[in-house]
């Protein structure tokens, strides 16, 4: 008793308090800064004068306002955290699913350009295949060519060198001939020769019978 009366010229004073208490009430969220802000101030008074007074249910009245103030920050602090670790988590998966989306893409762009790859190193190789081939041909004609060339040659000089061996054969034997008629000439020439000479033997014998006949 004596302690509500003593609590009873605070509850006067903090009368118009309680008017604005109520007018915060209606119109702020009990989580608001404004709200927050006055409940906090409230709690400490009625705590402090509680204190003060030695007034126990003044003091656990500010108590558990504080109580429910800082229990209602915590819970909106905490939302704020879980509203963050959503839109962190939301935010996390739409960068999976672009990072997903972008590695998609790069490997389809990668397999598309290991495509043209392929077909433009194919393409090389059958170019290149074809320029050996081409090299490989032009280089076997060369060579045969070399070859047939050298064949022919071969076979010029075989001929030409027949037809020397042929030619000195022949003038080889129109120059024994030549020697052979000419020792044939040269011998019918003795021949005549001789018998002229015989001829004049034996006349010269003859005369030389007569003239011993004669004598």
């Amino acid at each position: 008793m004596i302690n509500t009366l003593i609590a009873l010229p605070y509850e006067l004073a903090r009368l118009p308090l309680t008017v604005v208490d109520k007018t915060l009430a209606r119109r702020m969220d009990e989580t608001s800064a404004p709200r927050v802000t006055f409940d906090r101030a409230i709690g400490s008074a009625d705590k402090l004068a509680g204190a003060l007074l030695s007034n126990h249910n003044l003091a656990e009245r500010g108590a558990e306002r504080l109580e429910r103030s800082d229990k209602l920050v915590t819970a909106v602090r905490l939302e704020q955290q879980a509203e963050a670790r959503r839109t962190e988590a939301a935010q996390t998966l739409r960068s999976g699913r672009d990072e997903a989306a972008r590695k998609r893409q790069q490997a389809k762009d990668v397999a598309a350009s290991g495509l043209v790859e392929a077909d433009a190193a194919e393409a090389r190789a059958k170019q290149e295949a074809k320029t050996r081939a081409t090299r490989s041909a032009a280089a076997k004609k060369a060579a045969a060519n070399k070859r047939a060339a050298a064949k022919t040659a071969t076979a010029k000089q075989r001929k030409a060198n027949a037809t020397r061996a042929v030619e000195a054969k022949k003038t080889a034997a129109q120059r024994s001939s030549k020697d052979e008629l000419k020792d044939a000439r040269e011998t019918k020439q003795s021949a005549t020769e001789a018998r002229a000479d015989a001829k004049r033997l034996s006349n010269l014998a003859d005369a030389k019978k007569q003239e011993r006949k004669q004598d």
